[in-house]
């Protein structure tokens, strides 16, 4: 089974979301099997990739679960994609089947530096938290004492359903509190929780135990993008996530925001990809 590691988000390798990308791989390969090898691998996420296939079929896990949809691999499948049946000096399209959608992505070379986007199309509005049901999620993270005030939590989903909660500053002080926020995500609907300073425009997220930090999350950017533009955060229809700073991971996500009519018609999330290496059996 042949794999290749990238990293996702960063024009340097070590730094950005790491990523294996599994591909021609026996077709019996099991999602048990899957599981198990990314394990094996112990970055946050792998994806798993068959090209015989018309859209390419592709599945995704962390080291816990199969997820339905998610950023950064989806942007570095694109790196591969390209790198083995792409043309090298033009821009490239891609549609990826995953478990629910089809996922359309593009790639390209700019100068040194290889970019990937993903078309997450319109954002659903799910649920907007009063101050009262917002509460119990700051103190979870131990900082209920920064709760603002002028803007509440909101579950936005792009593909992945998250509660973005604000912050002014203070992302520094996170404290993990609870073992039971997936029960308390799940009251509305929301997977994961992301934390958005809203006046840096940088954000932190953890697995739902909050012992895994995620690196860069490029499912959550264009819920943030949407959140930071219909809150008037930002005037600006193309705005820039920093992720991974707490982790030594330093990170940047952009998110263009289309709109029609005083509407967003798609979010799309962009970043560069960095090939670490390739693994080719003997």
């Amino acid at each position: 089974m042949h794999c290749k590691l990238v990293d996702v988000f960063s024009k340097q390798k070590l730094q950005g979301n790491g990523l294996t990308i599994f591909y021609d791989f026996d077709e019996h390969l099991d999602k048990r099997k899957m599981q198990a090898w990314t394990r094996e691998m112990r970055q946050f996420e792998s994806i798993f990739v068959n090209t015989n296939a018309q859209p390419y079929r592709a599945w995704i896990f962390t080291m816990e679960e199969e997820l339905d949809f998610a950023g950064h691999p989806l942007l570095g499948l694109a790196y591969h994609l390209h790198e083995s049946i792409g043309t090298p000096n033009e821009q490239c399209h891609w549609s990826i089947e995953l478990n629910h959608t089809v996922v359309e992505l593009s790639s390209f070379w700019e100068g040194k530096h290889f970019k990937a986007s993903m078309h997450q199309g319109v954002p659903e509005f799910i649920a907007t938290l009063s101050a009262a049901q917002a509460e119990p999620f700051y103190e979870a993270l131990g900082i209920g004492h920064l709760q603002p005030h002028d803007y509440s939590a909101q579950v936005i989903s792009t593909g992945l359903p998250y509660l973005v909660v604000p912050i002014e500053h203070g992302l520094s002080k996170v404290v993990f509190k609870t073992t039971e926020l997936e029960t308390m995500l799940e009251k509305y609907h929301a997977k994961f929780l992301y934390l958005v300073d809203i006046n840096n425009f940088e954000g932190r997220t953890w697995d739902n135990r909050g012992s895994v930090e995620d690196i860069a999350t490029g499912s959550a950017a264009g819920p943030v993008a949407v959140y930071l533009f219909e809150h008037g955060l930002t005037t600006h229809k193309k705005v820039t996530i920093k992720q991974g700073r707490f982790v030594d991971r330093p990170s940047e996500i952009d998110v263009e925001l289309v709109c029609e009519r005083d509407q967003i018609s798609d979010v799309v999330v962009s970043g560069y990809v960095t090939k670490v290496g390739s693994f080719i059996p003997q």
